[in-house]
């Protein structure tokens, strides 16, 4: 289900209520970013701390970057990443940061999430974690960040990409959404009465389908309220609506002309503008759809999405051919 096909679900289908099941017989609590990653540290670049979970960073292989949606932070692509490392540990290196007003992350201007500020910033991000990189890099972004992804792999300011990577962001329907967004962050509860509760509504309520991924991903969505007694979300998105335009517009055209292999991974046959479709006849990007997965794929379908963005960092990879001296 794609991102429209949500918005027009939480518009006609009544959300689940906040109240935990108590016969439910599962476990909400949360699960720690140590099963997942093998490092977190913060990372200043110009007026922001960077909390940066990663894998694998001293080997000498590929870099996967994740760069989250509005909204999240990097532990939606928790179980994803593990899967990406584990593939080849002694070679790949993951990260995924928590950007701007975002999951762990603080600094001044925490709200100023405008297209060329997150540009700068994961430009930015990226040179301090790997200056003078050499290294093959692959960016995924995950709906708004693969809005980001796509800005910043066409500006040619990140060196030695072989591959770029949108998530379920397609730019008809993101703008035919923007009218309705703003109902279907109304429609979610503004509080919960704890973290438990909270990954119990995501499950409930569809917006995550993976009970492991919302164990370990929902409570960097939310900070204390009400003297700690109950919980509201982290990153607060109406705000973010003067920027929700600019984020999207244009989207395809940047896309396709990005300067690497691409790839474009959705949860359903959205539609498809006359860019994207005459790129594709074209063979100008790979396309792959995960009909069973919610607008967070990489949180329902962790081990699938590792795997398409591994096989397509290796279709995709310089060739190493010996020359034979005749």
């Amino acid at each position: 289900m794609d991102l429209r096909q949500t918005i027009f679900k939480a518009q006609h289908i009544k959300l689940p209520p906040l109240e935990q099941s108590e016969t439910d017989g599962k476990d909400w609590s949360p699960l720690p970013w140590s099963l997942y990653f093998e490092t977190q540290r913060t990372v200043s670049v110009s007026d922001t701390n960077f909390n940066v979970y990663a894998s694998g960073t001293d080997n000498s292989g590929p870099i996967f970057v994740l760069h989250h949606g509005a909204g999240h932070s990097g532990l939606t692509f928790g179980l994803t990443s593990k899967h990406i490392y584990n593939s080849d540990p002694q070679s790949y290196t993951v990260v995924a940061p928590d950007f701007r007003g975002h999951g762990a992350t603080t600094g001044n201007n925490q709200n100023e999430l405008s297209l060329d500020c997150m540009v700068d910033d994961l430009v930015g991000l990226f040179d301090a974690l790997f200056p003078n990189n050499r290294r093959d890099v692959v960016v995924v972004g995950h709906s708004m960040g693969g809005a980001i992804a796509a800005h910043a792999v066409s500006s040619k300011r990140i060196q030695n990409v072989r591959g770029l990577v949108l998530i379920d962001i397609v730019e008809g329907s993101a703008m035919d959404s923007l009218p309705s967004i703003p109902m279907f962050i109304n429609a979610r509860p503004q509080t919960f009465d704890s973290i438990e509760s909270a990954i119990c509504w995501h499950i409930e309520s569809n917006s995550i389908q993976n009970y492991e991924s919302a164990r370990l991903s929902v409570p960097s969505l939310l900070v204390p309220v009400n003297d700690g007694k109950q919980m509201t979300w982290r990153t607060q998105l109406l705000p973010t609506e003067r920027y929700w335009k600019e984020w999207y517009l244009g989207l395809s055209k940047t896309f396709v002309s990005a300067p690497t292999a691409k790839l474009l991974v959705l949860a359903g046959t959205d539609r498809l503008d006359k860019e994207l479709l005459i790129a594709q006849m074209q063979g100008k990007f790979q396309l792959e759809v995960l009909p069973l997965a919610g607008h967070t794929v990489q949180e329902d379908l962790p081990d699938r999405v590792g795997d398409i963005v591994v096989l397509f960092w290796k279709r995709n990879r310089p060739l190493n051919i010996p020359v034979t001296r005749l």
